[in-house]
């Protein structure tokens, strides 16, 4: 898949941590960062969110899980109660 988007639409797909030199990957770190923003941890996340689990997405606020089904995880912050998706604050994939 990453070598079909590299040959038909010009898309390079290299995961950070197949990146071994430690100054390549801080460029292409970098990039990404300047095109799409900075990675949170909701975003790096690749297992499943338990009910309790807090995120801190590196915006001052944090959030604590507080249900979870296959398709949707439900967020209340921590400062006013305020209730959310993954999906509501950006993160696609519950």
């Amino acid at each position: 898949m990453r070598a079909a988007a590299w040959h038909k639409q010009g898309i390079v797909v290299a995961p950070l941590d197949e990146i071994y030199d430690e100054w390549d990957r801080a460029f292409l770190s970098g990039i990404a960062t300047k095109l799409y923003g900075a990675r949170t941890v909701a975003s790096r996340k690749s297992t499943s969110w338990a009910e309790g689990e807090v995120i801190d997405r590196g915006d001052g606020e944090t959030w604590t899980v507080i249900a979870t089904t296959p398709k949707s995880v439900t967020l209340r912050r921590s400062r006013d109660g305020a209730l959310a998706t993954l999906g509501q604050l950006g993160e696609g994939r519950p």
